[in-house]
């Protein structure tokens, strides 16, 4: 009982600061207003290992995705004119539950204490830092799409080098999966934007530079670690 008190004030608490960001802070910043609580959530779950802390802040990322999804990312959209603001709003947003992956990777539960046959929930729970990653990679994916929709084989690039370069830092190889993965879309719509009529020759040549670049600086990579990654792939 004593528990179940402690972890009802822990969610009316958290709950309570989310509620003014969004009466306190401007619309298009309530989302970033949610993953900087979203943050802290994860501070205090690491520095106090308390589970709940740690449930509040997946909680907190399904709601930060949900505001950047349906407001920010469709204010964009709408919008008839750049804002800059609001760009900035977002990706600050979309960095900030980025940075979750560094304080969920202390979180997750030892391999010997996980089984293949979880369940999807106490698999999120177990390794924090799958959906602190992968949420905050499609969002960013959503936002380049809208914002560089003649560019966007490049800007996908850019973010798959990205990843690429962090995940083996952080050695964990569904990051490097995803990063080579991007890379591999970005190479086939590529050659489809060559072959499809109506690209621009500025559009073509910038694209096609931007890439060389891209995957010679993977290229490179792979030369200097060659046997590592062949080791987490």
């Amino acid at each position: 009982m004593k528990r179940l008190v402690e972890y009802l004030l822990a969610c009316m608490g958290t709950a309570t600061v989310a509620t003014l960001a969004v009466f306190y802070l401007k619309r298009g910043n309530v989302a970033a207003g949610y993953a900087a609580i979203m943050v802290l959530v994860l501070i205090v779950a690491w520095r106090a290992r308390l589970p709940i802390f740690l449930y509040q802040s997946l909680v907190l990322l399904g709601v930060a995705a949900f505001r950047i999804s349906m407001t920010n990312l469709q204010d964009l959209r709408n919008a008839v004119a750049p804002d800059a603001r609001l760009v900035f709003s977002t990706v600050a947003a979309i960095l900030l539950l980025l940075a979750g992956v560094v304080l969920a990777f202390p979180l997750r539960a030892p391999r010997s204490e996980t089984d293949a046959r979880q369940k999807w929930i106490t698999f999120l729970i177990d390794h924090p830092e799958q959906p602190m990653f992968f949420v905050p990679v499609i969002l960013m994916g959503v936002f380049l799409w809208i914002e560089m929709k003649e560019r966007l084989a490049l800007g996908w690039a850019v973010e798959g080098v990205v990843i690429f370069i962090l995940a083996l830092i952080a050695k964990e190889r569904s990051f490097r999966l995803t990063g080579l993965g991007l890379l591999m879309v970005c190479f086939a719509m590529t050659i489809w934007g060559l072959l499809r009529p109506g690209t621009s020759t500025t559009t073509r040549y910038l694209t096609l530079m931007g890439l060389g670049v891209i995957f010679l600086v993977v290229s490179f990579l792979y030369g200097r670690l060659r046997e590592t990654i062949r080791e987490y792939l």
